[in-house]
């Protein structure tokens, strides 16, 4: 597997990256992996993109676990059927990014195993979730210290690191994508065209503006209507030592495998535009994976972290066009789904954008559902 680095979008570009130009079509205002996603299917679709952004302490793309679980959780029918939509696409958009860029991105589709529930969810075809008895749990995850649980077969994980890693080398590589760092400020919407300000002044213009600045999209001003998304803080830890092949869930922590040592998040904290890390929210964390996962005890804690998840009240994202000005867009919103849902979202976006037909239903996300 290819070594890595997550280097700054702001590094020499790829030799064949054209010079910036004086106006794009659409501009991305925000460099998480919503954003970047967004840029690359922008420019597959043949359009010219610029990402607006500048990495930021807490950002939630480089602090996920990387889950892919649609499966995990309420939701009504035509929100989950998105959100499978959006790991059933996992497979072929890493394979892609692979053959872009040569850096692998490592996916697992092994299933995800819920713990301490005996329940299946009404809306889950037999196909997407099934009990385990003790045995068939044992036989999975003989580490485990449970014996009740749900198995989704066909949810998983992705290395987030990774996939950032390789997102940002495939923007380096289109030659209709520019990345112009700086913090959005200010976007001004127009009838005929948008233009958007960076916080050191300077004014980009472009046919259309995608929102997905993630937990900071609500302190951009100028944007039509207020944007209902909230940082929410979550606390993670990383373990030596990995007996899992399987992401699990319990009602206290989640565990992901992460090549010889195990993920473990994550809290659900309002504190605002504090990422910042406690003792009492990790030692938490600590404890519900040492219940699950007996072994780890004395492991050692490698690294802790804390990202700032994009909430919306009702924890869905806030997808589609302004309804008054159409050259805005929303992509902002996704909460903990950031990582799932960054491929259909901008497939929507590029779509939207193209005046072609939407891949799925989005309705569900439009921003008037906040009135």
């Amino acid at each position: 597997m290819r070594p890595i680095a997550v280097v700054p979008l702001s590094a020499t570009p790829h030799p064949n990256a054209s010079r910036e130009r004086l106006r794009a079509d659409v501009l991305v205002v925000g460099d998480g992996v919503v954003g970047l996603a967004t840029a690359l299917a922008v420019a597959r679709a043949g359009g010219s993109c610029r990402i607006l952004g500048r990495t930021i302490a807490g950002a939630a793309s480089a602090a996920s676990a990387g889950l892919l679980a649609p499966s995990i959780g309420a939701a009504d029918p035509p929100i989950r059927a998105f959100m499978r939509a959006a790991r059933d696409r996992y497979p072929d958009w890493v394979h892609w990014l692979a053959e872009r860029t040569g850096i692998e991105v490592t996916l697992s589709r092994l299933g995800i195993i819920e713990v301490g529930s005996r329940k299946l969810e009404s809306d889950a075809p037999e196909s997407e979730a099934m009990l385990l008895d003790d045995a068939a749990l044992a036989s999975l995850e003989p580490s485990l210290a449970t014996a009740s649980a749900v198995l989704y077969p066909h949810d998983g994980f992705v290395d987030n690191l990774r996939l950032l890693a390789a997102m940002r080398e495939a923007v380096r590589c289109e030659w209709s994508i520019d990345v112009a760092e700086g913090r959005v400020a200010m976007i001004e919407p127009g009838r005929h065209a948008c233009s958007v300000t960076t916080e050191d002044g300077r004014k980009q213009e472009g046919d259309t503006v995608v929102l997905a600045a993630g937990a900071w999209s609500a302190l951009i001003s100028g944007v039509p209507r207020p944007i209902p998304v909230e940082p929410v803080r979550g606390q993670m830890l990383q373990l030596a030592g990995c007996p899992l092949a399987h992401a699990v869930s319990s009602a206290d922590a989640y565990l992901v495998p992460r090549g010889d040592s195990t993920i473990v998040g994550s809290t659900f904290e309002r504190v605002g535009f504090d990422s910042s890390t406690t003792s009492n929210a990790l030692d938490h964390l600590h404890r519900a994976a040492t219940s699950l996962l007996p072994s780890l005890a004395g492991a050692d804690v490698l690294s802790t972290w804390a990202g700032l998840r994009p909430l919306t009240p009702d924890g869905l994202p806030v997808l589609g066009r302004d309804p008054d000005f159409d050259r805005v867009v929303y992509a902002c919103g996704h909460g903990k789904n950031g990582i799932l849902l960054a491929p259909i979202t901008a497939e929507c976006v590029a779509a939207m954008v193209a005046g072609a037909t939407l891949p799925i239903d989005i309705r569900a996300f439009d921003i008037m559902r906040f009135g």
